[in-house]
């Protein structure tokens, strides 16, 4: 983004309207349905303004994408795990990353990085790291400190990848396509993060059987 002088205290809350009326459009309707003359009627301001700040309808969709993933990664980012055992600790790990990838506003991000995948690559990449990969990373981290803990043949990145693979694609997927009834119960929450954690120990602890075992 790019400005000819200093905002005013009052630029800079147009600004945010517009940037946050922007938000709202593009992550209901995506790029293409979204046009610069239905924003203006909703957000005030003018072509001019945001051709001076962003260069156009596609700076404007790269900016605002991009403060989305931030927001999308800050709470994945705070995720505190904690020092417990792995099965109770992974457990509510679970819980609070399933409740932060299925509310509104995360799922409606998913769906925009795979609409806009081919047209801004950069982007979706972008949406993957702050949600998915950031998820990955945190858990992946952690349980490097648990090593002696869990299978040889196994790093704690791939460990890692396949929990929130097995955690998340299935309810994800279901509340995407409108199978899910959102938001989903504490219950509903904890019996899925429980047989996930069961499911994946029983494969990720030392003693647990290899296939070709």
């Amino acid at each position: 983004m790019t400005r000819e002088y200093p905002l005013t205290t009052r630029g800079v809350a147009r600004l945010q309207t517009l940037t946050d009326t922007a938000a709202n459009l593009f992550l209901d309707q995506g790029y293409e349905a979204v046009s610069l003359d239905t924003l203006i009627a909703r957000a005030g301001g003018s072509r001019r303004n945001i051709y001076q700040h962003f260069g156009g309808k596609e700076g404007l969709f790269v900016g605002v994408v991009t403060r989305l993933c931030e927001e999308q990664g800050w709470p994945l980012r705070n995720l505190d795990i904690g020092d417990g055992d792995i099965g109770p600790a992974m457990t509510a790990f679970g819980e609070k990353l399933l409740d932060i990838i299925l509310q509104p506003r995360t799922l409606a991000l998913h769906r925009l990085m795979v609409a806009e995948g081919q047209r801004f690559p950069a982007l979706s990449q972008a949406i993957l790291r702050s949600g998915h990969e950031a998820g990955v990373e945190i858990l992946a981290e952690w349980l490097r400190l648990r090593r002696d803990k869990l299978r040889a043949d196994l790093s704690p990145e791939v460990l890692a990848e396949q929990f929130v693979t097995l955690l998340v694609t299935g309810p994800q997927l279901r509340a995407l396509v409108g199978h899910e009834s959102l938001p989903l119960s504490p219950s509903e929450i904890a019996r899925l993060v429980r047989e996930t954690v069961s499911t994946f120990l029983h494969g990720a602890l030392r003693g647990g059987k290899t296939p070709d075992a």
